[in-house]
């Protein structure tokens, strides 16, 4: 199952940029989504996530939803599915 992932980050968060490092490292496609925009903000906020990164991954009816930086986590969810 191919997984969409979005990460709503900032670039001050120095998990969010670890996160995105182990996933461009892992050659991991995903789309960063900054808290700091406003629209992005409002976004976020409908996910009720008390911390960033906060990661989404999205396929077909399913979703996963990871707070913090938790990069074995995204990778069981990526393999095994």
């Amino acid at each position: 199952m191919k997984y969409d992932i979005t990460v709503y980050s900032s670039d001050g968060c120095q998990y969010c940029v670890r996160l995105k490092e182990w996933l461009e490292g892992n050659n991991i496609t995903y789309i960063n989504k900054d808290i700091n925009e406003e629209h992005v903000l409002k976004e976020f906020k409908q996910f009720n996530s008390s911390a960033i990164p906060f990661t989404l991954l999205v396929a077909d009816h399913k979703e996963e939803r990871i707070i913090g930086y938790q990069p074995e986590k995204i990778k069981a969810i990526l393999v095994v599915e």
